[in-house]
């Protein structure tokens, strides 16, 4: 693709560039070491490094073009000043690997927890179906069941979009990915043609990252404002949402898609009852006519909790507006395992049941909790709840106590421990879950091996351990290390 053809698309977005420069253009890059001849590079801003460090780096190696909204230091005439650098990345990367999500249908989630679940409920479901996919998200990329590693939630919008021309050229005809806040304030999916989005809920987090509860909202926000009235995908764009969240509402407020809600008692997709426990869930669910002339379809699951109803809610919804039949969705739903470390059971020798847990907000670490509490309570179980948790170091520290507080009200033991510490120092972490407890139902083992290890010698029969925050990881990072650590592995290395 030549430059000047690629730059006219955005040219409102540089604010200098000489008409009669021109080259064909080899390669995107962002990371100044993927730099070769004829590549252009965007000097973007990173959580460690700036782009900006390495322009002169990047000329020397090849690069034919330099955009930036920052200063690199140096002056020559194949650096271009523009307004939003990533902004322009996403725009360019889109054009550059063909417009690749206008070639599927592209289905968005976005919320505080719950996104990896939904995600990877809908493409299992569509996968059943016979339909070809892509999964992007927390625990990898799929194309089909192709499996292919990731750094992030939602990848940079180079990576993202090769990644959809990817799929594309793989006849790939259901995207499914997690839109994360990061993501939409980065830029990282501007430009893309969504046709379903979904918000699952919304709870404090990344607070470090956003600032206040307002900047987060509007950060998810932007993907429902990205949505048209009318799609060119033979379906009707859709904003799927959990009207039980007080801010499901105003999320969705300006977009002008067809607005389609669910939850408990309320929205087109309802619930009122359900039964369950640690094996699975069901439920009668009331579901607006379409076609199928039902008012009512009853839902079998192997996963559990509140929840993950809303979860399969939104799948549900998802499901129904890309068109597929509720038969073929509750029978798929019905055969669903859990996803990797979302409220997994591992049942020790003793008797007692770990479940591993990625809750590492308060929200999630609640909800979590909760779930054990009623499943014990609908059994009339005595068995006792003894939660293992940490918190992650370089991330939002005011959740930190809030977690500690919740952990020990709703648990009879608590066992504060590590998670990812990353640069931070483990008892300074844990010093601040401290600081939200004031009762002594409590301990500290540092060694997070040894705190799950504490939490199977301590438990019988009857008893529940959650272990929360790591969920599917198998790493502990520490000081930029990350060494082999996996929950599940360990809860029955002990047992």
């Amino acid at each position: 693709m030549k430059f000047l053809e690629m730059t006219a698309i955005a040219e409102e977005e540089i604010v200098d560039i000489g008409k009669q420069f021109d080259f064909t253009v080899s390669k995107l890059c962002y990371n100044s070491n993927d730099v070769e001849p004829n590549s252009i590079f965007f000097a973007i801003k990173g959580y460690n490094t700036d782009g900006n460090n390495f322009v002169k780096d990047v000329l020397d190696r090849g690069a034919m073009a330099v955009f930036t909204d920052g200063e690199p230091g140096i002056s020559d005439s194949r650096i271009f000043k523009v307004k939003d650098c990533r902004k322009l990345m996403a725009i360019l990367s889109n054009a550059f690997y063909g417009s690749p999500s206008k070639k599927m249908k592209l289905i968005g989630v976005t919320g505080t927890n719950g996104k990896t679940t939904v995600t990877s409920l809908i493409n299992f479901v569509l996968l059943s179906a016979g339909k070809k996919t892509g999964l992007i998200g927390t625990n990898g990329n799929y194309i089909n069941k192709r499996f292919l590693k990731t750094d992030h939630t939602t990848p940079e919008s180079i990576d993202l979009n090769r990644l959809l021309m990817e799929m594309s050229d793989e006849e790939v005809e259901f995207a499914v990915m997690e839109v994360s806040s990061h993501s939409l304030v980065l830029n990282r999916v501007f430009g893309l043609d969504f046709d379903i989005a979904v918000f699952t809920n919304l709870t404090p987090e990344h607070l470090d990252f956003h600032g206040s509860i307002d900047s987060y909202v509007e950060a998810k926000k932007k993907l429902f404002d990205s949505m048209k009235r009318t799609g060119q995908k033979g379906i009707t764009p859709a904003v799927i949402y959990n009207c039980n969240d007080e801010l499901g509402a105003r999320m969705i407020s300006t977009s002008e898609a067809e607005r389609i809600s669910y939850g408990f008692g309320c929205g087109a997709f309802s619930v009122k009852n359900f039964e369950m426990d640690f094996s699975g869930m069901s439920f009668n669910v009331l579901v607006p006519r379409n076609g199928e002339n039902l008012d009512k379809i009853k839902i079998r699951t192997k996963l559990t909790g509140k929840f993950n109803i809303h979860n399969i809610l939104a799948a549900v919804a998802s499901l129904k507006s890309l068109g597929l039949k509720y038969s073929e969705i509750l029978d798929s739903i019905a055969e669903f395992d859990p996803v990797d470390g979302r409220f997994n059971q591992v049942i020790l020798k003793n008797g007692a049941v770990a479940i591993i847990d990625y809750s590492h907000t308060p929200d999630s670490l609640l909800k979590a909790i909760t779930t054990i509490r009623e499943i014990l309570g609908s059994n009339k179980s005595k068995g006792r709840i003894i939660t293992v948790f940490g918190c992650g170091g370089n991330r939002d520290r005011t959740k930190r106590p809030i977690m500690g507080r919740i952990a020990a009200e709703l648990s009879n033991e608590v066992i504060i421990t590590s998670d990812n510490p990353r640069n931070e120092d483990p008892m300074t972490i844990i010093e601040e879950i401290k600081e939200g407890i004031i009762s002594d139902n409590y301990s500290v083992e540092e060694n997070r091996e040894l705190a799950i290890q504490k939490a199977v010698e301590m438990s019988n029969k009857g008893d529940v351990i959650l272990i929360a925050g790591k969920g599917h990881e198998t790493y502990q990072e520490i000081k930029g290390i990350k060494y082999h650590l996996s929950d599940k592995e360990t809860a029955l290395k002990y047992s």
